[in-house]
């Protein structure tokens, strides 16, 4: 594990770029990286998860190519007159304390649309002005298409599809809109974006005959962004479609600068996996209908496709631009059975309320896992689906559920190959001690219990504490009709002894 311990804000990942001045990828090797790395994910999560568990663990290979969807963003660095390049894409290497130059054909990792295009910005008309920080005036916009892209360029990231679409961001810095309020306009702004515009359609084109040339066609869309300021060529997303092996064809949109998964290939196993287990519980749980709530939705990319495995299904998620594309993605799949809420997680009303029926939850945090409440929260439910991309903050959060789950079920996705990292999925159970009564059934049970010869054990009861258990569960049954009631309430953990 790259990181030893839990804190681990994301991005912060510990691994040096690959590049000119960082390690070198052996594709080769691949296979024996493989075993290397899910061999210690094992170690590190034999602390929470049982032998035969671990033992019995899906493993999940990507290709060893070509397999990354999302690059960048990449430092713009001057190109060299020796070698024709006007620019260079690089990423800061804190251990060599240098700008690390990162080429398609060194670095084979990335989607083909993405190593195309990288390798024709390379030799494309784009002047940059990277070493003048200082943007006082607007000369710049008189000249060619290329010096308009390149002024105040600063970054470039990139994000492909398995449909062969690309979207292409370039990020710029002005030292005048340090000081500029929000909605105000600077001067010449008006002029300067329409200039963008035209010169972005223009790179655009150019852009997709270079690709073509090299063999590889797609569709491009082109942004730019600057502090509190964004300008659009057409579209500022992508479409993605994910072919399960079930016949099923996932279709979700994904919004520029936001996440989703950077291997394409292997979060269709990934999906593939989830929907097993989501079977599994559904099975387990015979003809009562099965209720989900999954925090950090997203982009709605595990809800679509786990859908129709669950009677209904509640969603949370706090980010808005990915809240509203969860809401197209369900759109377009024809997905009915998901309410979603935009909120924090365990803060959402829609938790707190399904926390009372539903039977199972899905949660896939950020690096640094769940905080205290969520995990609260997550300890009442039967069924638990935890999809983590940091092995330690997921075995610190098992250990935390531990007393009240068991995990039954786990996988490891090699969704960052060549890296210290992994995906890991984990399906828990809650252990038989700490099973909850049906929320509609609890008080029926407790008269039952209360009238029955058969329990020994409260007919030997003082009349004095029978009526108080009796006076207690009519009193929360009251609570319930009015829409007070609460998980974590005195007759579950009463019904849990």
């Amino acid at each position: 594990c790259a990181r030893t311990s839990k804190p681990c804000r994301s991005g912060q990942t510990g691994m040096r770029p690959f590049g000119s001045l960082g390690p070198q990828i052996d594709v080769s090797g691949y296979a024996e990286q493989l075993d290397a790395k899910v061999a210690v994910v094992k170690q590190t999560m034999a602390a929470a998860i049982p032998v035969s568990v671990l033992q019995a663990a899906a493993i999940f290979p990507t290709t060893p190519t070509g397999h990354r969807c999302r690059a960048g963003p990449f430092a713009v660095r001057p190109g060299s007159a020796s070698d024709g390049s006007t620019l260079e894409l690089a990423m800061w290497d804190a251990i060599a304390k240098d700008h690390s130059v990162v080429r398609a054909h060194a670095v084979p990792i990335y989607a083909a649309p993405i190593a195309a295009a990288m390798e024709a910005l390379r030799t494309l008309p784009i002047f940059t002005d990277v070493d003048n920080s200082n943007y006082e005036t607007n000369d710049v916009f008189s000249s060619s298409w290329g010096a308009v892209v390149g002024h105040g360029l600063r970054s470039v990231q990139f994000h492909s599809t398995l449909t062969h679409e690309l979207l292409v961001c370039f990020i710029y810095h002005d030292k005048r809109l340090k000081s500029r309020r929000r909605n105000e306009k600077l001067q010449g702004e008006e002029q300067a974006s329409a200039e963008w515009e035209a010169a972005a359609k223009i790179l655009r084109s150019a852009l997709q005959d270079a690709m073509a040339a090299s063999g590889v066609e797609t569709r491009v869309d082109i942004t730019g962004r600057w502090k509190r300021r964004r300008l659009v060529v057409e579209r500022d997303y992508v479409v993605e479609r994910l072919n399960l092996s079930n016949g099923r064809t996932l279709t979700y949109r994904q919004p520029e600068g936001q996440f989703s998964n950077p291997n394409a290939q292997c979060e269709i196993r990934c999906l593939e996996w989830l929907c097993d287990q989501a079977s599994q519980i559904a099975s387990t749980c015979g003809q009562e209908p099965v209720h989900l709530l999954e925090l950090h939705c997203g982009g709605g990319n595990n809800t679509v496709a786990l859908a129709p495995y669950f009677a209904r299904v509640h969603a949370v998620e706090i980010n808005r631009v990915l809240a509203e594309a969860a809401e197209e993605n369900l759109r377009i799949n024809d997905i009915h059975n998901v309410q979603l809420e935009r909120a924090p997680s365990a803060m959402a009303n829609l938790a707190r309320s399904a926390a009372a029926t539903a039977q199972a939850v899905l949660v896939d945090p950020p690096r640094s896992g769940l905080d205290a409440e969520t995990l609260q929260l997550v300890s009442g439910f039967k069924h638990v689906l935890y999809i983590s991309c940091n092995p330690c903050a997921l075995v610190s959060d098992l250990l935390a559920l531990d007393e009240s789950h068991e995990s039954v079920a786990v996988a490891i996705f090699d969704m960052f190959p060549y890296t210290t990292h992994a995906e890991c999925a984990v399906r828990l159970r809650q252990r038989p001690s700490k099973q909850r009564m049906p929320s509609k059934m609890w008080w029926w049970t407790w008269f039952c219990i209360v009238g029955s010869n058969k329990s020994s054990q409260l007919t030997r009861l003082s009349g004095l504490a029978t009526s108080l258990v009796m006076t207690t569960a009519l009193t929360l049954a009251a609570l319930r009709g009015f829409g007070l009631w609460r998980r974590f309430c005195v007759v579950d953990s009463l019904c849990s002894r």
